[in-house]
């Protein structure tokens, strides 16, 4: 493959473009991988060659690393100086991006519970695993998201154990990375160059465990001897502080020996590390082929090498797609560039997942020689073999466990006619089964009636449509549709902004828009036509409504107000001009004129007052407001004195307002004493009148 050059790239996002453009003039690039270590690009380029002044820091390349993964992202993080017109590009795959991601704090009780935990801190990046471990997982310290990963005490490796693989921006710890082809490197057959280094650097003569509690004290352990005897003692200390129970009937001295004695079973301290470099001829789909994790059987007479070992690292040449290198024998737990000083094992819960029940079940039928018998057989009587019979009698008219394998399928079924309905694998690239077990399962596309969990908490019915879905977590948007796919509801995380809520109407015009962001949220309501009509909305200062006309002018406006933080009620006209406003700091209500109903319509019990005289009683009075902001010298009643003459007007205390009065409520009775005082004003005129005459 022909490296391509990237400038940018939306994390998260493996572009399918061809970016600045692909880098025709690269003279040499390889890839090299280690097992749960580094994953570099080196590329040699012409100083002359088409883009070679758009190969800057930062940049990204894009090759396939070796015969089976796509192609991967690596970001440039060195431009060496030209010299003898070529110059040198270093890059590190993406996932080292995941070295600028911190995370503070957290803890999990599982291997699939540390790697969300990760996760939630890794941006745009996946973190999975299948691993299904039960064990204590905590970070101590901030730190980088990937130094987790392994290479230091505490990390997903040192806990869990496994094999890391990573595709461009997913990073995956998996039980075990490669297989065993049965591919055997021999000399005089394929192998072409062979060197041998035995390491003594993993030899420890005896471990002294120690354990730290809350409060900082320390615990030193007995040394315990791991049987080597070398002429200077090499110990290893050993921080047990996660495993040791201080609450446990089991002296922590004791604990510590037993821990100590565990982690020398579990780690090779005793014999020197033996790695093997070599270069072999391998080849594209032929068995013959080793990746990196694989297992291989390698002899070599000349040296007295007789091993079986595991690929822990390769160097692929891209240019060219092929290995260069391969490397066996003993592997670290480094990763990025730290290498881990101690590896603990932790044993799996008791319990077993129904996968791995399943694995045990499968491997105990299969290697547990329970009898069977393997037939070759002449289905059509020409006198030649077309079929293997795996039976459990020898008699296909008696069989009823038969496995059937010809040219068209493989099958399994309780008779040799079938119908071979629980396993079938067909010539023409088909499977048929009543029931699967699977761990994990890559697929195009899945044809299924129900999808549900082994706990029946979860379920999609593919017919209907319908879901019951213990927890749903959707990384950007949930979108509801209708039968024709329209859009009419949508949840959606829309960036730096927020997250938002609209409901569309047949027309997919949205008629509600919720949104919350930067501490605050909105609620927005469109008419059909998409003019917003109405605003619902929350803020630093508190909350509000505004109501708008279908010009586009706000008509009302209900908010606590920019600075007060109290109350406030706008009434527009369609100019956007104030018309009526109530303030609850100062009580004041303004507007151009107040009525009230007065209809003899919707009054009943109508007759004259008889006790307007009562209101002579009342003496008016001057007075200033507690609250200076409602006001000084005002003239007016006490309202807990005209209750005593004219009860009617007043509101009495509550616990949340002070008695009030019904200052309009008082003009009937000022109404009917003028109209007696007017009576009597004619009457005393009429007298003067006569006796002036």
């Amino acid at each position: 493959m022909i490296p391509i050059l990237y400038k940018t790239i939306t994390e998260g996002t493996v572009p399918t473009d061809y970016g600045l453009g692909p880098l025709t003039d690269c003279l040499k690039a390889e890839v090299k991988e280690e097992r749960n270590g580094a994953y570099e690009l080196a590329l040699t380029y012409a100083a002359e060659g088409i883009h070679a002044e758009d190969i800057q820091p930062n940049y990204f390349i894009k090759v396939k690393p070796n015969y089976t993964d796509n192609p991967q992202l690596f970001r440039i993080y060195k431009v060496g100086k030209t010299i003898n017109g070529r110059f040198e590009v270093n890059a590190q795959h993406v996932s080292y991006d995941l070295s600028g991601k911190v995370i503070t704090t957290g803890s999990a009780g599982s291997c699939v519970a540390a790697c969300a935990l990760l996760e939630a801190q890794a941006g745009n990046f996946t973190i999975d695993t299948d691993k299904t471990v039960s064990a204590a997982f905590s970070v101590s310290e901030p730190s980088s998201v990937r130094s987790w990963f392994g290479g230091k005490q505490g990390s997903l490796l040192d806990v869990y154990g496994g094999e890391w693989s990573y595709n461009n921006y997913t990073a995956s710890l998996k039980q075990a990375r490669g297989t065993d082809r049965g591919v055997t490197i021999r000399f005089g057959k394929n192998l072409t160059d062979i060197n041998q280094d035995v390491s003594i650097e993993n030899l420890v003569t005896g471990i002294i465990p120690f354990y730290v509690d809350t409060d900082g004290n320390k615990t030193i352990g007995t040394k315990v001897s791991t049987g080597l005897v070398l002429d200077v003692d090499r110990d290893l200390a050993v921080d047990f502080s996660q495993d040791v129970d201080p609450e446990s009937a089991t002296p922590i001295a004791t604990q510590l020996a037993n821990l100590a004695s565990r982690y020398i079973a579990n780690n090779e301290l005793t014999s020197a590390l033996n790695n093997i470099t070599l270069n072999f001829v391998q080849l594209e789909g032929l068995t013959e082929r080793v990746d990196l994790c694989d297992t291989v059987h390698i002899y070599y007479e000349p040296l007295g090498i007789t091993a079986t070992a595991k690929c822990i690292a390769t160097v692929w040449d891209v240019l060219n797609e092929r290995y260069t290198q391969t490397t066996f024998g003993s592997a670290k737990t480094n990763i990025a560039d730290t290498i881990a000083t101690q590896a603990k094992e932790v044993a799996q819960a008791p319990s077993k997942s129904f996968m791995n029940e399943a694995i045990t079940r499968a491997t105990e039928l299969i290697t547990g020689n329970l009898g069977g018998y393997v037939i070759l057989h002449d289905a059509d009587g020409d006198g030649y073999p077309d079929e293997i019979l795996i039976m459990n009698t020898p008699d296909i008219a008696t069989a009823t466990q038969v496995w059937r394998w010809n040219k068209n399928g493989l099958g399994y079924a309780t008779s040799y006619a079938g119908p071979y309905n629980t396993v079938a694998l067909t010539s023409d690239g088909k499977i048929n089964a009543s029931a699967m077990t699977t761990g994990t399962l890559n697929a195009d596309l899945i044809k299924a009636g129900t999808i549900e969990d082994v706990g029946h908490n979860s379920s999609i019915n593919m017919t209907t449509g319908a879901a019951v879905l213990n927890e749903l977590k959707a990384k950007n948007s949930l979108e509801l549709v209708d039968p024709s796919n329209v859009t009419k509801g949508k949840l959606e995380h829309t960036g730096g902004s927020g997250t938002r809520f609209r409901l569309y109407d047949a027309n997919s015009q949205a008629l509600v828009d919720e949104w919350a962001h930067n501490g605050a949220g909105t609620i927005n309501i469109n008419n059909s036509s998409g003019q917003q009509l109405a605003s619902l909305f929350g803020n630093s200062y508190g909350g509000g409504l505004y109501l708008t006309n279908v010009n586009g002018t706000k008509v009302v406006e209900i908010s606590t107000g920019t600075g007060n933080k109290d109350g406030i009620l706008y009434l527009f006209d369609n100019s956007g001009s104030t018309t009526i406003n109530a303030i609850a700091q100062t009580g004041k209500i303004t507007c151009v004129s107040l009525t009230q109903t007065s209809s003899r319509k919707v009054k009943d019990n109508i007759k004259p007052i008889e006790d307007a005289e009562k209101i002579l009683e009342l003496d008016a009075v001057s007075f200033d407001y507690k609250n200076k902001a409602q006001g000084t010298d005002k003239r007016g009643f006490i309202a807990e004195d005209v209750a005593k003459v004219l009860p009617g007007l007043v509101t009495p205390e509550t616990e949340n307002a002070p008695a009030s009065l019904d200052y309009i409520g008082m003009i009937p009775y000022l109404q009917d004493i003028i109209k007696r005082q007017e009576k009597r004003i004619e009457a005393l005129e009429e007298k003067i009148n006569k006796l002036g005459g």
